[in-house]
């Protein structure tokens, strides 16, 4: 839980920062339009020095301090977009080059400070309307604000990543989605588990990452399904009804594979020529933006989300195969901080 709060921390400090930066922006645009000066605690903000040389800014609200600021924010949106742009001439991904060029905020921030730093006394000199003798503290409260929101975004986004679509599973027609459905959901289309009923108690031990909760067997009628981990979301015991379905386990022994479906994909369907031979992203008709694959000779892993799973949760397909070429089991399953 503590992961889950520090890193939500981080994404909350630098949201603020950003909106913060552009409310102060605004602020200034209606200001010079209205000839009146800003809030004191603007120009206060403006005075905190972010680089080794001491500068003295000025506390003044004109027009060349609103080209100045424009300067900044157009410059953080024409480096953001240039980045993106080589990154999805190397990806051909407009979705991970997005996600990449996320990653890079403090040094997009940090070339657009430098950028605008080059362009701002190009301007002056070139239009002389526009010359003036001040440094302007509510520029520098924008430069002040974008450096602490990248560094905070950047630490943010390389421990949490982005959000990973959940795994959809159709067990005997039922949707299941994995770290999201309740077991209630499950025994209201007619499944039961073996020796539980809605109101049994079940605990979370907390002494594993890949399991939590209880693993209980999984009917519908007299028919096996598998093995589900059954997990308290926000607690450390819950009743039945109330938990989480965390992970799910099917054997060719225990479970009909021909009613259960990853994404709409029959686990009857599937072989181990096609986990040999096929990106397992494409044998599930999955689209993920960041993921990684493992492939060994006869066990196979996708995993979506692959930072650290503190806030967003992350989702594992497993498929092991027997030496004999075989299937020994499928598993799907999330992990999440808060259920450790």
């Amino acid at each position: 839980m503590g992961f889950f709060i520090s890193t939500l921390a981080f994404g909350a400090v630098s949201l603020l920062c950003f909106i913060l930066a552009v409310y102060i922006y605004f602020r200034l645009l209606i200001a010079v339009c209205t000839f009146k000066k800003l809030p004191k605690w603007i120009y206060t903000l403006g005075h905190i020095q972010i680089t080794r040389r001491a500068v003295q800014y000025d506390d003044i609200t004109d027009r060349p301090a609103m080209i100045e600021a424009s300067v900044f924010m157009m410059c953080i949106i024409l480096v953001n977009i240039i980045v993106t742009g080589v990154n999805y001439f190397k990806l051909h991904n407009i979705g991970k080059a997005i996600f990449s060029c996320l990653k890079m905020q403090f040094a997009v921030i940090i070339a657009a400070i430098i950028l605008s730093g080059i362009i701002r006394p190009l301007i002056r000199f070139l239009i002389p309307s526009y010359r003036t003798k001040y440094s302007y503290s509510t520029t520098n409260a924008l430069d002040v604000l974008m450096f602490f929101y990248s560094f905070a975004f950047t630490f943010f986004i390389s421990i949490a990543g982005i959000p990973a679509k959940p795994v959809n599973m159709q067990i005997a027609g039922t949707n299941v989605i994995i770290g999201t459905t309740k077991a209630s959901a499950l025994l209201d289309n007619g499944f039961t588990f073996k020796d539980k009923n809605a109101d049994s108690e079940i605990i979370n031990p907390r002494s594993d990452h890949f399991s939590y909760g209880e693993y209980l067997e999984l009917y519908l009628g007299d028919k096996p399904f598998g093995h589900v981990c059954v997990t308290p979301t926000w607690k450390d015991s819950d009743e039945l009804k109330n938990c989480t379905v965390t992970s799910f386990k099917v054997t060719p022994d225990d479970t009909d594979l021909s009613a259960v479906k990853i994404n709409n994909v029959a686990l009857s369907n599937l072989d181990l020529n096609d986990f040999e031979n096929k990106d397992l992203t494409d044998i599930f008709s999955l689209h993920p933006i960041d993921y990684d694959e493992m492939k060994g000779p006869y066990y196979f892993v996708l995993t979506l989300q692959t930072h650290d799973y503190s806030l967003w949760k992350r989702y594992r397909i497993e498929a092991d195969f027997n030496s004999d070429n075989i299937l020994s089991y499928y598993n799907v399953m999330a992990q999440h901080t808060i259920w450790e």
